[in-house]
C-alpha cells in the first residue's frame, strides 16, 4: 500500500478512529479516493475492508469504491469516521436480504400501501404510532442526522432503510411503532436513520427540514413591533460581554421582542446610530466574537469547547452565555462556527466517542496521562501513576494496577472524567440558557441541520460574493454620470479581488461587508432586503460613506484606480463606527 506525502495545497480533513484517536491531514479532493483509503489503512488495526462516512452524512463509503474523494461528497473540513469491518461482516452484508437491492415496485400499489416482509421490517407498524412522511421523487433532500459513533447503535436499536431512489411520486407514509422488538443484524451507519434525532411522536415532511425553514419557524415568535424599555442594550464596543449581561439579567428583558442597540463611545455619548437593523446586525457579530473569547470556552480557536470555571456556575454565567448564542442565532444573527463536535453532540443529546487524553485542556495531567499510557510494564505504569498521585487523587481516579489492561481503563476513565464529567453542570446550565426562543429544541431535533452552523469554520468571503451581493443605483444611460459610474464600479470589483489576494494593506472582504452591512457576512436568513450601491459625485467626498440601516454603499468618484484605492481603504479602515468614513 503506498502512502502519498502529505500535500502542501491540499485541503484538511480530519479522520476520527474508532478507538477516539483524531488526527487532521491535507489530502487534495480531486484526487481518487484510493488515496485516502491508502492513508486510512496504513492503521495497525485497519482491516482489509473499511468504511467512512463523514459526520453529517447517512452514507458509509466503502473502501472498495473508486472515484475521486470530492464524487463521494467529502468536503475540506470535514470529519470521516472509520468503521473497521471483519470477513463476517462482509459475508453477511452480502447475504442479508435486507440489503439485496429489490426491483422496482408497482407505483398504483406503493400509493396505497407499504407491504414489508417481516424479514425486511425491523419494526411493525401501527395505525397507533406518529408517521414519519418521506420525500417525494422530486424532494429528494437527505434526512438530517449525525452518526459520530457508530459503537452507539445496538441490535436492539430501531432502524429504517430509507432508499430514496426508486419512490413513487405521491410521499409514503410508514407508521412506526419503536416499542416492537427485532432480531435482524446490528445496522451499519449507511443503513439507518436514527428517529430520536427528528423527535419523537411527531411527523416530519424531509424535504421542508433545512435551516433557513427552521429559522423562520423560530423567528417567527419575535414581535418586531413592540421594543419594551428593557430591551434596550447599551453597548461599549470595548466590552460587549458586560454590557449584554446588564441587559439579558433584567427583570423584563423580553427576547422575542425587538433589540434596541444604543453604541455608547469611549466618551459615554452615542454614536448617533438609530436602531433600524444596521447596529442590531453590528451588535450581534460583536456579541458573538466576545462570546467565542470568553473564559467560558477553552482549546483551539475554531475547535473549542466548555471550560470549567466555578465562578461562572455561580454566577450563572454558562446560561447567560448560551442565551446570547440564541440571540445571536435567533436575530437574524450568526452561528458560532467554533463549537468543538464534541461540545456540539452533548448539547444535541447525540452520543459522543470516547474521550481520549488530547482532548484534556489540562497540560500538566494530559503530559501524565500519557506517560502512564506509554508504561511497558506494569512497574513502569505504577511509577508513572505516583508521579501523577496528586492529580489522579483530585478526580478520583488514584489507583495502581496490576496489568496494562487496569493501566489502560484508568486512562480511559481519568479523561472520561476530564472531558465529560467534571463539566455535567457547566453543560446543564450552558443548555439551559440555549433553551431561549426554542433554539436547543430544534438542535436536538436535527442536529446535522445545525452542523456547520455551529462546528464547521465559516467559509471565507470572496469578491464575487460581494460583487453579486449588491444592486448598483445607476444614473441613466448615455448621462455624462453615468460614464463615471461605470467606471468606478470597474474601480470597485478591481479592488474586491486585489483584497481577496492579500494586496491592499490590511483590509479584508470581512470589514467591507462590516463596513457596508454591520455584519461580516450574509446572515442565514438574508438581509431584509438587497443591499445597494448608490454614488457620490459631490466635490469633496473622496471617502466611502454607509447606512447599515439601509445597506446602502456609496462609493466616491475617482477617475484613477491608485487614488479610489487609497481612499477606500484609508475611509474604512478609520471608520470603526457608524456614520460617514
Amino acid at each position: 500500500m503506498a502512502v502519498r506525502v502529505e500535500p502542501l495545497d491540499g485541503e484538511f480533513l480530519k479522520v476520527k478512529y474508532p478507538n477516539g484517536d483524531l488526527i487532521k491531514r491535507k489530502f487534495i479532493v480531486a484526487d481518487p479516493i484510493q488515496v485516502l483509503f491508502d492513508f486510512i489503512g496504513q492503521d495497525e488495526m485497519a482491516s482489509e475492508v473499511f468504511r467512512i462516512q463523514e459526520a453529517t452524512s447517512s452514507n458509509a463509503i466503502e473502501s472498495t469504491s473508486t472515484g475521486s474523494i470530492s464524487d463521494h461528497g467529502i468536503k475540506p473540513f470535514s470529519t470521516l469516521y472509520i468503521l473497521w469491518t471483519s470477513p463476517l461482516d462482509n459475508l453477511e452484508k452480502h447475504s442479508d436480504p435486507v440489503n439485496v437491492a429489490q426491483p422496482p415496485m408497482d407505483s398504483s400499489f406503493v400509493q396505497s400501501s407499504v407491504a414489508l416482509s417481516p424479514v425486511q421490517s425491523p419494526v411493525t407498524p401501527t395505525s397507533a404510532q406518529p408517521a414519519v412522511v418521506l420525500p417525494t421523487a422530486q424532494s429528494p433532500a437527505a434526512l438530517p442526522y449525525v452518526q459520530p459513533s457508530v459503537a452507539s447503535f445496538t441490535a436492539q436499536t430501531p432502524f429504517i432503510n430509507f432508499n430514496f431512489e426508486d419512490q413513487p411520486a405521491e410521499p409514503i407514509v410508514i407508521d412506526i411503532d419503536e416499542e416492537t422488538p427485532h432480531s435482524s443484524p446490528s445496522p451499519q451507519p449507511s443503513d439507518i436513520v436514527d428517529l430520536s434525532l427528528i423527535g419523537q411522536g411527531s411527523s416530519v415532511v424531509l424535504d421542508e427540514v433545512d435551516l433557513q425553514t427552521i429559522l423562520k419557524k423560530l423567528q417567527s415568535k419575535i414581535d418586531g413591533n413592540i421594543c419594551p424599555t428593557a430591551n434596550q442594550i447599551n453597548v461599549f464596543r470595548e466590552n460587549i460581554l458586560h454590557c449584554s449581561l446588564q441587559a439579558i439579567k433584567r427583570r423584563r428583558f423580553n427576547p422575542q421582542a425587538k433589540l434596541d442597540v444604543v453604541f455608547v463611545d469611549a466618551d459615554e455619548n452615542g454614536e448617533g446610530a438609530i436602531d433600524e437593523g444596521g447596529p442590531t446586525r453590528e451588535y450581534l457579530r460583536l456579541l458573538m466574537r466576545s462570546v467565542h473569547q470568553s473564559n467560558v470556552f477553552q482549546g483551539n480557536e475554531k475547535d473549542r469547547s466548555l471550560a470549567l470555571d466555578t465562578q461562572a456556575l455561580e454566577t450563572t454565567l454558562y446560561a447567560s452565555v448560551g442565551k446570547m448564542i440564541a440571540l445571536c442565532v435567533v436575530h437574524r444573527g450568526v452561528g458560532p462556527h467554533f463549537f468543538s463536535e464534541r461540545l456540539f453532540q452533548q448539547i444535541c443529546g447525540v452520543p459522543t466517542s470516547p474521550a481520549s487524553v488530547d482532548e484534556i485542556g489540562d497540560h500538566t495531567l494530559r503530559e501524565q496521562l500519557i506517560k502512564i499510557q506509554e508504561a511497558t510494564t506494569v512497574l513502569e505504569a505504577n511509577c508513572a501513576i505516583t508521579e501523577a498521585a496528586d492529580s489522579l487523587s483530585i478526580i478520583g481516579a488514584l489507583r495502581y494496577v496490576s496489568s496494562l489492561t487496569e493501566r489502560n481503563s484508568l486512562v480511559q476513565s481519568a479523561a472520561e472524567f476530564f472531558v465529560n464529567g467534571r463539566l455535567r453542570a457547566a453543560l446543564d446550565q450552558f443548555s439551559e440558557g440555549l433553551q431561549t426562543l426554542g433554539l436547543l429544541e430544534e438542535m436536538q431535533k436535527y442536529p446535522a441541520v445545525f452542523y456547520d452552523m455551529f462546528v464547521n469554520e465559516q467559509r471565507p468571503l470572496q469578491a464575487k460574493d460581494l460583487c453579486s451581493l449588491f444592486y448598483v443605483n445607476f444614473s441613466p444611460q448615455g448621462s455624462n454620470r453615468r460614464a463615471k459610474e461605470n467606471q468606478t464600479v470597474c474601480h470597485w470589483r478591481d479592488w474586491l479581488i486585489d483584497v481577496e489576494e492579500g494586496e491592499s494593506d490590511a483590509m479584508t472582504l470581512e470589514r467591507i461587508m462590516e463596513f457596508a452591512t454591520g455584519a461580516s457576512t450574509v446572515p442565514p436568513l438574508g438581509f431584509p432586503h438587497r443591499p445597494e450601491i448608490e454614488f457620490l459625485h459631490q466635490d469633496g467626498k473622496i471617502f466611502p460613506e454607509a447606512n447599515t440601516c439601509l445597506i446602502i454603499l456609496r462609493l466616491p468618484i475617482h477617475k484613477e484606480y491608485e487614488m479610489f484605492k487609497t481612499y477606500m481603504t484609508e475611509g474604512i479602515m478609520q471608520s470603526p463606527y457608524f456614520g460617514v468614513a
